[in-house]
């Protein structure tokens, strides 16, 4: 059957046995929210490739269309052996197409995620902090983790000699195999700079995984290669460190420890790490990029003055083989390539059923508001007034600083630090307080489902729907409504919920920026409820 047969009305419908210009699919690899990837045999060369489909109704969308090229141009200007290749790009029908290297391995948080044997020297020696969402994982020897690091410091310091910013470094893109050999994928989220087109990374776009972002990415400043290695710094720390440096309840708090918050001390995780590599990571975590070094080849530099040093006894003259990872696929292929959604999306549920909401949220519900601006004037520590709400919740000097105060104190009571900003600054005040108030009730709602009080969660929802709030504020609060009912495998009731959000949508009083943006924040939603609220999008134009 030929792809160009299928509703593209529909995501990617391709399986076994279809055709894609020269390749013939075979099974899928993995779906986001921009693209399908299929696992394909070109039938000339008989060469294995993982085949990105861009969603048909994106498709027809001309940003989703140039995002999705300018992927295509970036990774295909990047021929390096620490590079996933991209063979080709194509368009057969209605579907369009990158066909890139398959890399038969796994990626480094699969690795990571795997047990490995008890070894004291490598245990770690503090437990996560309290309330983190993180587990533990693998804590990967010095050897192991130099050989990775040097082959994705090789692939960066290509990136950067070509212009190109990966803006997304992290476990996920940095595939690895049984031989030892390290590929970084996904450069779908490049900002070319020497000559890409601004529309696409615009002010409001805030593109990367909020475990791994740079400050000035978080801010919405100048991102150059110094945002990769802050990124590949975060990257090292896990792999040293065993889990990541930072953690919050909710990804715009994560966010802003990395803006404000000092990283825990790697010599307190383990006891091994020679002091080269803690100055490395030091220096690769600094907020400000002007401090960190400046360059892939400056830290490539950095390490190698170190070879003779304290990084003798582990440095690898040759890849090292990581036989732990052949256990990863046995029992099927893995991912060659992660899909644009991993941009924002992280995970999603935790054990019991609790709901993670994503830093685009608080993007989104900053409304007119810059996240980069609202983060850029924070004090470090904000100034507290002597009014004292439940639990000794001080009032801040404003709603902005008592709402980021709530995102920052984690051990704080999860349920009255939101309940506290509408306290101290009534909603009924001035239009700001109204903002935060709804931004906060939303919050409150997600932490009572967190605490399995679902009606508690609905109430606070409904109150949010009742109060004097936009439209735009109350369409989140439907698809809140539609994340619970997908939770609780409610079909019925999601949809309905999200029928209420398209609804204010599409109404006048909403703004078409504002309706980018719902569609946007939809993108990193359930599948269920992304895909329903595509196919009844494509039903109909745009207000």
């Amino acid at each position: 059957m030929s792809a160009s047969a299928r509703n593209t009305a529909q995501p990617v419908d391709l399986g076994p046995g279809d055709r894609l210009g020269a390749y013939c699919i075979e099974r899928l690899l993995g779906s986001g929210g921009m693209s399908d990837v299929f696992y394909a045999i070109h039938q000339g060369l008989q060469r294995p490739a993982a085949i990105k489909v861009l969603r048909a109704s994106l498709a027809a969308d001309e940003i989703h269309l140039q995002r999705f090229m300018q992927e295509a141009r970036a990774a295909a200007s990047l021929v390096h052996p620490n590079i996933v290749q991209v063979y080709d790009v194509g368009q057969d029908g209605q579907h369009r197409y990158i066909a890139q290297e398959y890399i038969p391995g796994s990626n480094l948080r699969q690795y990571l995620a795997t047990p490995a044997p008890a070894d004291p020297a490598t245990r770690a020696e503090a437990d996560p902090p309290p309330h983190s969402s993180v587990a533990s994982d693998r804590q990967l020897s010095i050897r192991e983790t130099l050989s990775i690091l040097l082959q994705v410091l090789a692939a960066l310091h290509k990136s950067a000699s070509s212009g190109i910013v990966h803006r997304d470094i992290k476990p996920e893109n940095i595939m690895l195999t049984q031989d030892g050999d390290v590929k970084v994928a996904d450069f779908g989220l490049a900002r070319v700079l020497l000559g890409d087109d601004p529309q696409l990374t615009r002010a409001g776009t805030t593109l990367g995984t909020p475990m791994y972002m740079s400050p000035e990415q978080i801010q919405e400043g100048h991102v150059d290669i110094r945002s990769d290695l802050y990124s590949l710094g975060v990257t090292l720390f896990h792999m040293l460190g065993g889990r990541p440096p930072f953690t919050g309840e909710t990804p715009l708090a994560l966010a802003m420890q990395h803006v404000q918050a000092e990283p825990p001390s790697l010599q307190k995780l383990r006891g091994d790490i020679p002091l080269s590599l803690q100055e490395l990571v030091s220096r690769l975590l600094a907020k400000n990029p002007a401090e960190r070094l400046s360059s892939p080849n400056a830290a490539l530099t950095f390490l190698r003055s170190h070879r003779r040093g304290d990084l003798s006894a582990d440095w690898p003259d040759q890849i090292l083989p990581l036989p732990d990872v052949a256990l990863l696929h046995s029992g099927g292929p893995m991912q060659a390539t992660l899909a644009l959604q991993s941009k924002l999306r992280p995970q999603r549920r935790r054990a019991g059923g609790k709901l993670i909401f994503s830093l685009s949220l608080c993007v989104l519900l900053a409304g007119c508001f810059s996240l980069g601006a609202w983060l850029g004037f924070t004090p470090a520590f904000p100034i507290e007034s002597t009014a004292e709400y439940r639990g000794g919740i001080v009032k801040q000097s404003s709603v902005e600083e008592q709402y980021r105060w709530a995102l920052l104190h984690t051990d704080s009571n999860p349920l009255w630090k939101w309940e506290a900003v509408n306290y101290f600054f009534p909603q009924e005040a001035d239009p700001l307080n109204r903002h935060y108030a709804g931004l906060a009730s939303l919050q409150l709602a997600r932490a009572h489902f967190t605490l399995k009080d679902e009606q508690a969660a609905r109430r606070e929802l409904q109150h949010t729907l009742d109060d004097q709030h936009n439209s735009f504020i109350k369409a989140l609060a439907h698809l809140q409504i539609a994340e619970i009912e997908a939770e609780l495998n409610r079909p019925a009731d999601r949809n309905a919920a999200i029928d209420r959000a398209l609804e204010l949508a599409a109404g006048e009083k909403i703004t078409s920026s504002d309706q980018s943006r719902l569609d946007d924040y939809v993108q990193l939603l359930d599948d269920s409820i992304r895909q329903y609220w595509s196919d009844r999008r494509s039903q109909a134009p745009r207000g």
